[in-house]
């Protein structure tokens, strides 16, 4: 995946960030996409992908992303008409006029304006089917490593830790790790192997080895493994056809 200037990226997708499909291109200045092309957008750990089918994909890394907004100026209107009780007479009697009142609510239509400007020019989507208010809490990821990718507010981030520290006494150790939290990668390592055997899943999973039973050498009297079929010490045999024998602790 390149970007318009040949930069090349390895695209890895943000965990829990959705692909958003059927974006509609409202408007593009230097990027190749056209008014009213469909285009899917992708979040991932260096670049927004941009992709409409049968062409590559064109990457738009964060740290050219200099905006990155959700709107919606369409409203919606829906109504219903009722009989008109009156103030108070009709309510109490239950008795109705013959006039009929019109009532209408507006709220935001289920639709989101996407746009992203960069270095090299913009990008106005229309996404339907998601409110601004849904869409942005799904695409927190996303808002994440972009904001770690804007260095004024990296600055004020480092400075807000730098007051903290100062003002409770603490070391620069922990100056250093707090810091280092601004830029803490959204990518979980990947988990370890499963635990089997009788104790996978509890609290003793990986930690836990069975007990083994100890026993006495007749012949040299050295603290042995019970089942040993042979002293390490003075060698002597306990097989099946042997006269020795391991004796129990």
């Amino acid at each position: 995946m390149t970007s318009p200037l040949r930069l090349d990226f390895n695209f890895t997708p943000l965990p829990n960030t959705p692909t958003l499909p059927k974006c509609t291109v409202v408007s593009a200045a230097g990027y190749a996409f056209f008014s009213d092309e469909k285009v899917a957008l992708a979040f991932g750990t260096t670049c927004v992908a941009v992709a409409v089918e049968g062409r590559d994909p064109v990457a738009v890394p964060y740290f050219e992303l200099a905006e990155l907004s959700l709107g919606n100026h369409a409203i919606t209107t829906t109504g219903h008409t009722y009989p008109d009780f009156g103030l108070f007479g009709g309510l109490l009697s239950g008795g109705a006029t013959n006039k009929e009142v019109t009532s209408s609510t507006t709220q935001p239509s289920a639709q989101t304006f996407i746009s992203l400007v960069t270095h090299v020019g913009e990008l106005h989507l229309l996404f339907t089917g998601l409110s601004p208010a849904v869409l942005r809490m799904l695409l927190a990821e996303a808002f994440t490593v972009w904001r770690q990718n804007q260095p004024d507010w990296l600055e004020k981030r480092r400075k807000s830790v730098d007051a903290y520290v100062d003002r409770e006494g603490l070391d620069e150790q922990t100056r250093t790790a707090l810091k280092e939290r601004l830029l803490t990668s959204l990518v979980p390592v990947a988990p370890p192997p499963a635990p089997s055997g009788p104790f996978a899943g509890t609290a003793m999973a990986g930690d836990f080895e069975a007990p083994v039973r100890m026993g006495v050498c007749p012949s040299c009297k050295t603290t042995i493994p019970f089942f040993s079929e042979e002293c390490p010490k003075c060698q002597a045999l306990f097989g099946p056809d042997s006269a020795w024998q391991v004796r129990p602790l």
